[in-house]
């Protein structure tokens, strides 16, 4: 009797690769030497096998997908794993046992003790291999997770997805308050949360493939409702607070569930790279949206930082210096607000342009074709955006580009695994604290200049304000969008 051969994860993988490309399936059946009932078997349930190579709960070389017993034990612990690779902290074997016999107890399984049985199937089931090394050095996995990732994972997706239903998601610090003649205190160091980022906010971006959509930003601060956010009804970003300004696993878990509800009223499904950091994890009921994550560092992420974060961190900056320089030249109080940069940095994210979101997805490795208009000119304005603030005064540091200027705060931390007390901190501060902005917490950094409060403006206030406008459009030369903005303004007052 023949013995049927066993065929791993990692080749049912290239065998589902192989059909989808559309070859002959009798052609691949040979190669693999198993029988054509067999393909079809791997082919009927490869949403499994991808999904089990996908979250890395096997080991590519593996040929059985049995999972476990206490499946929310080892989900639980995996997870853990994954956290403690991302922050590079060693794990071994007695801190795995340790930490499952934790997760039983919190879990309610009374019956469960780790032993070293279970230990070496469970290590076996996740292909986790520890090697004696340094004790800085963390635990490694037998496979190259990345390589194989992009080869065979990411081109799964990419063929079940339109470019314009691939979204890519990614954190940025920014210190948004920060002018030029502050950058000396960050020249040559490691920004990181303390003293030197007191107004510090983490900006999220997301886009698609080809570049003919961005989602709204989402913005994280440090006050749910600060001073300049009072009686303010709706914010042309999404906003979330905590005590860090960081990305963290609930802050994630809502933004997925706004995403999905937009999703779901266009009718369409999506696919959201996000790469693998603690704060994001699995999202539970998502009709639209499916989740995928990358390994952390990617190519991808690296292209976004240098592509789309730059030219969004470059154009912010452009706007600080304006502003600050007309400040001078009108002989008015420089004060920029939170809520300030929130307005500035959606109205940087529409300048944006599809050539630079393209061409970071094609500085990752992907193919996609866009045509260059040439839009994107920050950089060619560098120079005259640097001496115009030079001749107002500004002290611009020699040898600083507007660049390096928007690339300083890079380095700061979006997300990380608050402690107990910063859990019970941040959610004394975000309670109760729902709907319109009240702005009765302690104020911003930047709000604390605000001296008296200003009134809102009345309904002819803002008609007169309106008129004002109109007439200086008037002697412009303006395009047909801008008599509709002008109108749709009118209407809504």
């Amino acid at each position: 009797v023949r013995k049927k051969k066993s065929i791993s994860i990692e080749e049912k993988i290239d065998i589902i690769s192989a059909v989808e490309s559309g070859k002959k399936k009798a052609d691949i059946a040979a190669k693999y030497g198993i029988k054509k009932n067999s393909l079809s078997s791997i082919m009927k349930n490869k949403e499994k096998v991808l999904e089990a190579f996908e979250s890395l709960r096997f080991d590519p070389k593996r040929k059985r997908l049995r999972t476990a017993f206490h499946t929310d034990l080892e989900e639980a612990l995996m997870k853990w794993y994954r956290i403690a690779q991302c922050l590079n902290v060693p794990v071994n074997g007695p801190m795995l046992r340790l930490k499952a016999n934790d997760f039983a107890q919190k879990l309610g399984h009374s019956d469960f003790k780790c032993s070293n049985g279970w230990l070496d199937r469970f290590k076996s089931r996740y292909g986790l291999v520890f090697r004696v090394q340094p004790v800085e050095a963390a635990a490694t996995t037998t496979v190259d997770a990345p390589t194989l990732w992009y080869q065979n994972v990411l081109p799964y997706h990419l063929n079940d997805y339109q470019p314009k239903n691939v979204f890519y998601i990614q954190e940025t610090g920014l210190l948004y308050q920060m002018l030029p003649h502050n950058t000396f205190t960050f020249k040559g160091e490691t920004c990181s949360v303390g003293k030197l980022s007191k107004e510090r906010i983490t900006v999220v971006v997301g886009t698609n493939m080809d570049g003919s959509e961005k989602l709204p930003l989402l913005v994280i601060g440090k006050n749910k409702s600060p001073h300049s956010f009072k009686d303010v009804k709706s914010l042309p970003v999404d906003y979330e607070a905590n005590v860090m300004a960081w990305m963290t696993s609930e802050v994630f878990e809502q933004w997925m569930h706004k995403l999905d509800d937009r999703f779901q009223a266009q009718q369409r499904q999506v696919v959201i790279l996000v790469d693998s950091l603690p704060a994001h994890t699995e999202v539970k009921n998502l009709k639209s949206v499916k989740l995928v994550f990358s390994p952390p560092d990617s190519s991808l992420c690296i292209a976004m930082k240098q592509g789309v974060i730059r030219s969004l961190k470059v154009k912010y900056r452009s706007c600080l210096i304006k502003r600050f320089v007309d400040c001078v030249e009108g002989n008015k109080e420089y004060v920029l607000t939170l809520l300030d940069a929130v307005e500035m940095l959606h109205l940087c994210w529409r300048k944006v342009t599809p050539e630079t979101i393209v061409k970071s997805y094609n500085e990752a490795g992907f193919k996609l074709e866009t045509k260059a208009n040439g839009n994107d000119t920050e950089v060619e304005s560098d120079f005259d955006l640097i001496a115009h603030a030079q001749a107002a005064g500004v002290e611009f540091p020699e040898g600083l580009s507007l660049e390096e200027y928007a690339a300083l705060d890079d380095s700061l931390e979006t997300c990380k695994i608050p402690t107990n007390n910063e859990r019970m901190h941040a959610k004394e501060s975000t309670s109760d604290k729902a709907g319109t902005f009240v702005g009765d917490e302690d104020e911003d950094e930047g709000d604390q200049f605000l001296g008296a409060e200003q009134p809102s403006p009345s309904k002819n206030e803002a008609l007169s304000a309106l008129d004002t406008l109109r007439k200086f459009l008037r002697s412009q030369d303006m395009n047909d969008s801008l008599h509709d903005s002008l109108a749709d303004l009118e209407n809504f007052i």
